[in-house]
């Protein structure tokens, strides 16, 4: 098998690994808008602007190639958000549009950022390139210039990493920094002050005053000092409330509330100049970062299990932002995730242990966290002890059947010096209530640790018919099959869950379990061999057995739909595909998993090797379908899978006929050591960086909706009725009228017969005078009665005076059709005239013309007296300007 992986390092430069979710959201602070609307956080090497109000991500920003450590609001332009990363660039963004502006390059990755209000220059934490091994920064300040590089000048030497243990002055004029026992205080006006703490304890944080000269510090006993300078020398003041110690220090804009957080997971509102205190206990993890909005309305609290919570000043939650919970106090014996993790088949959702004593079910199609699922119930304390935490109650095995309605869970806990606990629970997915309610409790089902939990595949048309069944496997040397009977009575009608059958082999370990895909086969390993049993009997089919293997047997998976007859078993060194239909070895291969999964859509299969290798292959043939090193996204070996699952797509897929068309039905997600959700995409499919060119591009091409529809059909419609419509004049007296307020607008009677006399062509007479109201109004009048005349009287030659109103009529018969086309330019000679006669089948209405070929017609747009127009207008706003 390792032989033919050879190629696939041509089809390798194609694919990456991205990080779908698990980024910590916490591990930078969280800052405000300007107007306290939106909060930007910082997850891995993007950016998410969420809304305060409806707590939806609005923008991410993307364009930095390492895990961005700072965020600031510029501080000659509000509008517009600085970030720094550890890829030595500081990036502009325009958070309004989401999109990148322009960057700045520097020498060395950036720790941190802070800006000063009204100041061009910001400062950064720059790692020092010399001394790698105490790994501390310089402060510096950057100009942020349009050029593509800014030349730095250094402020402060030897700062720590965590730009928590720096701080600056309001308006710059001092900066603070504390480095483990010792806080020192450099004022730009050359006084510098250097203290040790008091009792042998370690600074954690500090924050200066946003007003006046003094600064606020917290150590690692809980005690937090404020300090003044007083006669050249430094005053302090203590106040102590935490137990433990103090994490993370937040002073409100106007400098009137100071807010400190820690392990006790609790924010607690210092009021300064009356001692009093405010508390907002049980936030369900310790507080890592306090940030507080421009107008002290907010504040968010960073927490340990990646979780941002935004309460008001009163301390009523406003919005909770989730993401992939992180493990923060679980025993390290059983793993970050020891429930391992699958996908829901009702909501397409990944499920894995979140709080302790929860499973969290997340959404990877709209990467956010649906809900958090209780399944202990218990009531999360403290410890005393940061080293030593306490001893929790944590979900190690859970299971769904096949479409979603059952989840089965095992609770353990274990503190080494009592007797240990364990339940068994059956939770029915409610439609009515939309959320599990637990049917079963099974107190002690082994008398030992539980290996696997199991349910039984119904989705096959094969498997109509059969029951409900899971099968759970301990140590204790027992697999026991569980079936869901009736426990109804005269009062109500209700299912559980009750134990049906209890087989073991030889006082052997039950270990790894499955079932086949139609359900008739149940596999169980004890130690080195595999034994297959019929479950509705629970009587022994077979046993496979290498004998050239005797290692423990450490996963075992059953085929699906082409390769329903085959079943895959590995040990520490080798992996193995059974024929069941010979019970022979088809092939094997030398290789360590550590984790395996398989497709339910297809026959694929995918494992992770200890070296960091996965392997998707079909049991089939010992040809890889696809092979890869699974690295970051810094191009660094990603640290230990710990758990995988195929997850189907909630759209059409894109990798059809492409390096990845082994995901053309689910897509293959795993999660590491470091709590990091990856999955296998394309290079091509990659985000890029969006710009301002990229903002227009989209809005163009943006889809119909039904609004947009009706708007586009307006303006077709218009657009085709051009020709046909008489262009609005554009004097004077038209720009105030469509420009002025309704309330102040002229009547409408007083308006309508100028403003419609505008919009028509007047003619001139023979003489070229030009013609008044009253001749037009004559003209109007004549047009009606000289249409009947010229289709009734032939002998019009003979008549001089008929002849001369015909005239009329024609040329005002040119000026209406004039109209009707939205003919700027209206009949200028006589050959136009002749050109409208001759359109007439009528052979004496062209002798009429030849008659009149020295009556010229002449346009002129606009006639109507601008001052006739204004006056009116005038008139009625009279009173309004009295």
């Amino acid at each position: 098998m390792a032989a033919s992986m050879e190629h696939m390092d041509s089809e390798r430069e194609q694919v990456h690994f991205p990080l779908r979710s698990g980024a910590s959201i916490v591990k930078v602070r969280p800052i405000f808008s300007h107007d306290s609307k939106l909060l930007f956080v910082c997850s891995g090497s993007v950016i998410k602007v969420f809304s305060v109000q409806s707590r939806e991500c609005i923008h991410e920003l993307r364009g930095h190639q390492g895990d961005i450590t700072g965020l600031a609001i510029h501080p000659k332009n509000k509008l517009q958000l600085l970030s720094c990363s550890l890829d030595q660039t500081i990036i502009i963004w325009d958070y309004t549009d989401g999109v990148f502006i322009r960057d700045i390059h520097q020498s060395a990755p950036l720790h941190g950022m802070y800006t000063v209000e009204g100041k061009k220059d910001i400062f950064v934490l720059i790692q020092n390139q010399k001394n790698h091994k105490n790994k501390s920064c310089t402060l510096c300040t950057v100009s942020l210039s349009k050029s593509s590089t800014s030349n730095s000048e250094t402020v402060l030497n030897h700062c720590m990493l965590d730009t928590k243990k720096t701080t600056i002055g309001p308006k710059g004029a001092y900066v603070a920094s504390v480095h483990g026992k010792k806080l020192v205080w450099n004022f730009y006006e050359g006084e510098y002050y250097e203290h040790k703490s008091y009792d042998d304890t370690e600074f954690t944080c500090v924050v200066s005053h946003p007003v006046e000269n003094c600064i606020t510090t917290g150590c690692s006993d809980g005690k937090i000092y404020t300090w003044y300078i007083q006669d050249d020398r430094l005053i302090s003041k203590v106040d102590h409330w935490h137990a433990m110690a103090v994490k993370d220090l937040c002073i409100t804009t106007e400098g009137s509330h100071l807010l400190s957080g820690g392990y006790e997971c609790t924010l607690v509102k210092w009021h300064p100049y009356s001692g009093e205190k405010d508390f907002l206990p049980r936030l369900g993890a310790p507080i890592n970062y306090i940030s507080c909005s421009q107008d002290n309305l907010y504040y968010a609290l960073c927490l340990d299990d990646n979780v941002i919570q935004l309460v008001t000043c009163t301390f009523a939650i406003q919005n909770v932002y989730q993401g992939l919970t992180r493990v923060i106090q679980r025993d390290t014996s059983t793993g970050s995730f020891p429930a391992g993790m699958t996908c829901d088949p009702r909501s397409k959702a990944l499920v894995l242990n979140g709080k302790p004593g929860h499973i969290q079910f997340y959404s990877v199609h709209e990467d956010k966290q649906l809900y958090n699922l209780d399944i202990v119930s218990q009531n999360i304390v403290s410890s005393h002890n940061v080293d030593n935490p306490l001893t929790l109650t944590d979900v190690v095995q859970m299971a769904f059947n096949s479409n979603g309605n059952w989840l089965a869970t095992l609770e353990y806990w274990n503190d080494g010096v009592m007797s240990p606990e364990m339940r068994l629970k059956f939770w029915s997915f409610s439609y009515k209530e939309q959320c599990f309610i637990l049917n079963t409790i099974v107190e002690e089902p082994h008398n030992d640790t539980v290996n696997t939990l199991k349910f039984r595949p119904l989705h096959s048309q094969s498997s109509a018919g059969m029951e409900n069944m899971a099968v759970t496997s301990g140590n204790d040397g027992k697999f026991k099959i569980w079936n869901l009977v009736d426990d109804s009575d005269i009062y109500r009608s209700n299912e559980k869950w009750a134990c049906e059958s209890v087989g073991f082999y030889r006082n052997l370990p039950a270990g790894q379990t499955d079932f086949s895909e139609d359900g008739s086969l149940l596999a169980v390993t004890f130690d080195s061999t595999i034994t297959l049993w019929n479950p509705e009997t629970n009587l022994l089919q077979q046993t496979l057995f290498n004998a050239l293997n005797l290692d423990p047997v450490r996963f075992i998976q059953f085929g699906l739909k082409d390769c329903c007859h085959y079943l895959v078993s590995t040990t520490d060194n080798v992996l193995t595909v059974w024929n069941l239909i010979s019970c022979c070895i088809q092939w094997s291969a030398d290789v360590n998993i550590v984790c395996i999964t398989k497709d339910p859509c297809t026959d694929i299969m995918a494992a992770f090797t200890q070296s960091k290798e996965l392997i998707v292959f079909k049991p089939s043939s010992p040809t890889p379908v696809f092979s890869a090193t699974v690295f970051s996204a810094n191009s660094v070996k990603t640290t230990q899978v710990l758990s995988a699952t195929f997850v189907p797509h909630h759209k059409k897929s894109l990798y059809e006929k492409t390096t990845l068309s082994w995901q053309s039905k689910s897509e293959l997600y795993f999660i590491n050591k470091d709590q990091e959700l990856l999955s296998v995409a394309l290079m091509k499919d990659s985000k890029s960086v969006r710009t301002k060119e990229d903002v227009a591009h989209l809005e163009r091409n943006l889809p119909q909706s039904a609004l947009s529809l009706l708007i586009s059909s307006k303006l077709k419609s218009t657009q085709k009725n051009k020709e046909n419509v008489t262009l609005q004049p554009t004097g004077k007296f038209t720009r105030e009228l469509l420009s002025s307020a309704a309330h102040v607008q002229p009547s409408v009677i007083s308006l309508c017969k100028p403003f419609i006399q505008s919009l028509m062509i007047p003619v001139n007479g023979r003489s070229g005078d030009k013609t008044d109201d009253d001749d037009s109004d004559e003209e109007d009048e004549s047009v009606g009665t000289l249409t009947q005349t010229v289709s009734q009287d032939s002998g019009l030659d003979s008549d001089m005076e008929t002849d001369e109103i015909v005239s009329q009529s024609i040329v005002s018969i040119n000026r209406h059709s004039q109209i009707a086309s939205d003919s700027e330019d209206a009949v200028r000679s006589k050959p136009n005239v002749r050109k409208t006669v001759e359109s007439k089948s009528d052979k004496e209405m062209k002798k009429v013309c030849e008659k009149f070929e020295g009556i010229q017609v002449k346009a002129v747009k606009d006639t109507v007296s601008e001052q006739m127009l204004g006056n009116i207008f005038a008139s009625d706003l009279s009173w309004f300007k009295s």
